[in-house]
């Protein structure tokens, strides 16, 4: 049996210096559950609904977009479309991880599923449609000097939508304490190659001790390094355990366990089911 992998695109190469930005109408929407399939990418993605609704799924997770929302989708959460109104439409964007400056990123990366999908607030409403309207009208454009233009209008984009996601009306803070910034600077380590590696792994690519390493992010998030290895791993593995067929051994194999049943030992200890259990919760 061929091992099924859920497909990781990467950005556009019409992106403009790590920043892509979309018009869909109503026509776009039309089989928009065929027209995303289940997939994963690797930079952030942030929808704009400004008519109708549309249905996706993300990380398992069903969720209804209406107008006036925006969801935000991160780096490798498996989604795809599920269904679309006739009226639907509204803008897509799509952003490099490494453009996000730290403070918007910290915003971003903490939020849960549920907290992804926001209703934009009347008070930023008229500023967030017309700096989108005119970044995507800047991206189609042929400004000579369309790059900057586009950074620009990026930089009032991410910090009005940071603003909105934090629920603060006021400029977003920066993380200036050094245990935040290290926290944040782990965070963006974690990745589907390397949540099995040690906490001394993170510690060496950071410059720091790994005892320093787990203060800092024990401080900044009241978790240790180890909780939030295991809980990228354990996210990975219900991905692949709820949008694939393959075999738990064969997952195991994939996230990077040499023996499957250590594995689903600790995929129990953690999630207090096994792989077979979470699977079929989802499946019946």
């Amino acid at each position: 049996m061929q091992l099924k992998k859920i497909p990781i695109y990467n950005q556009s190469p019409e992106a403009v210096g790590g920043i892509f930005a979309a018009y869909h109408s109503a026509d776009d929407f039309a089989n928009f559950d065929k027209r995303l399939e289940v997939h994963r990418d690797d930079f952030f993605i942030f929808f704009v609904l400004t008519k109708g609704q549309a249905a996706i799924q993300c990380d398992m997770v069903d969720i209804q977009i209406n107008a006036i929302n925006v969801l935000m989708i991160k780096p490798l959460q498996v989604h795809h479309g599920q269904d679309g109104s006739p009226d639907a439409a509204g803008y897509y964007i799509g952003i490099a991880p490494f453009l996000i400056p730290n403070n918007c990123i910290e915003i971003f990366q903490n939020l849960e599923i549920s907290e992804q999908l926001n209703v934009i607030d009347s008070e930023y409403k008229e500023e967030l449609l017309d700096t989108i309207f005119l970044l995507h009208r800047s991206f189609k454009g042929s400004n000579p000097n369309k790059g900057q233009i586009i950074n620009g209008l990026f930089n009032a984009l991410i910090y009005n939508l940071a603003s909105i996601y934090s629920g603060s009306k006021n400029q977003t803070k920066e993380i200036k304490n050094q245990s935040g910034l290290i926290y944040a600077n782990f965070k963006k380590l974690i990745s589907d190659r390397t949540f099995l590696e040690s906490p001394s792994y993170f510690a060496k690519k950071l410059n720091i001790t790994t005892s320093h390493l787990n203060d800092c992010v024990n401080a900044s998030s009241g978790k240790s390094v180890t909780y939030w290895l295991q809980n990228a791993m354990i996210t990975e593995a219900q991905r692949l355990l709820y949008y694939t067929e393959n075999e738990v051994k064969e997952i195991a194999f994939t996230l990077g366990f040499q023996d499957h049943t250590y594995f689903s030992r600790l995929f129990k200890k953690i999630t207090k089911e096994t792989p077979l259990e979470f699977r079929r919760k989802f499946r019946e």
